[in-house]
């Protein structure tokens, strides 16, 4: 994909509605009650998700895009109006031999993203 090329961006937006080609899907929902602690909660069993897939060689990709469709999922699955939907996150075995999965992106050093402080 060419920097700036827009419908070249929008195909792979809308591979977020696909899944990514993977074939299953985890929806992660909190309590609306719970607010911005649920949140965290479900974030942090995201993560460990994540881990625990790629400790047993399970390609797995979290979707806040999916969010966006919280309508649609809610009546598909039926989930309750008291039940926030944060993300999703898409499995399965990887194909090593698609191009997305050879791209990668350059990361910030970790003293430019934390702030020691010597107490």
């Amino acid at each position: 994909m060419r920097r700036g090329d827009r419908m070249a961006s929008a195909a792979q937006a809308a591979e977020n509605f696909r899944f990514f080609g993977a074939p299953h899907l985890a929806l992660i929902t909190t309590d609306a009650e719970q607010r911005v602690y649920g949140a965290v909660d479900a974030g942090l069993y995201a993560a460990t998700f994540l881990y625990a897939a790629e400790s047993r060689g399970i390609a797995a990709i979290p979707q806040a895009a999916l969010a966006m469709q919280s309508p649609f999922l809610r009546e598909y699955f039926d989930i309750p109006a008291d039940r926030k939907i944060l993300m999703g996150i898409s499995f399965g075995y990887s194909d090593e031999g698609h191009p997305a999965n050879g791209y990668r992106t350059s990361r910030a050093s970790v003293g430019d993203v934390v702030r020691f402080v010597d107490g």
